[in-house]
């Protein structure tokens, strides 16, 4: 209770500040649905992200299943939505930190989620950009020896990207490790787990400033925690910027 009393207050805060700033600043709306090949399982986000224009953002996500295999939008729950607030500067001419924090609400309850950023971009339309990030559970869980733990799982991003044009190329790799000796399965038995994905995006840009930029996504990702499976996982979305 107390858990779904935190993500309404942080979703109201939200709009709150999308209402007031959204005029004059940049607001971005994305929506994405997914599909992995091995579970069979569709599921959806929608997510804002608000740049205030004075070194300061926010985002909020919304993240849905579908419970059926091989359903889309029939008997959806919510899986979880995450609240972040962040702080940029630039470092260097070419070299952004982002630094901050997110709340991630999901059914069980809550997970901190502090993070830094370092966002390089090359003159020729090459970028690379690293994140880490500390993921911290608010609630226990049953370890693997039957005595509880809070989970506490370090994660690395890194992303290399190309634009040219309206057109967009990103390639994705993120790890991840648990620190509880007693924690859960992440992958294959093991304290870590890996994804690789890739992106292609294209932005139509509108006289007024406004900019529609679809994407489709193709990722390699966990089947499940306990053997070394993989599927395939794939997405398609859409951004809208004003």
């Amino acid at each position: 209770m107390k858990t779904t009393l935190k993500f309404v207050a942080a979703s109201m805060l939200l709009a709150t500040t999308s209402h007031a700033v959204a005029n004059d600043y940049k607001t971005t709306v994305e929506y994405r649905h997914e599909y992995k090949d091995g579970n069979n399982k569709h599921s959806d986000r929608v997510k804002a992200f608000i740049d205030t224009g004075k070194n300061i953002g926010f985002e909020l996500d919304a993240r849905y299943n579908n419970d059926e295999e091989d359903k889309m939008y029939d008997s959806m729950s919510m899986n979880g939505s995450e609240l972040s607030i962040f702080y940029y500067t630039k470092l260097k001419p070419n070299l952004t930190g982002v630094f901050g924090s997110s709340l991630d609400f999901n059914p069980d309850g809550l997970v901190y989620v502090p993070y830094a950023r370092l966002n390089y971009s090359f003159d020729n339309g090459f970028r690379i950009q690293g994140r880490y990030k500390w993921k911290l559970w608010d609630y226990s869980q049953e370890g693997t020896d039957g005595n509880s733990y809070h989970s506490k799982i370090q994660q690395f991003d890194t992303w290399l990207g190309y634009k040219t044009g309206d057109w967009d190329f990103q390639y994705e790799f993120q790890f991840w490790k648990e620190m509880e000796g007693n924690g859960k399965a992440l992958f294959d038995n093991g304290s870590t787990d890996y994804l690789h994905n890739v992106r292609l995006m294209y932005a139509f840009n509108m006289k007024d400033g406004e900019k529609w930029r679809p994407f489709i996504e193709l990722g390699q990702v966990k089947l499940n925690r306990t053997t070394d499976e993989r599927q395939l996982r794939y997405r398609v979305g859409i951004k809208y910027t004003w």
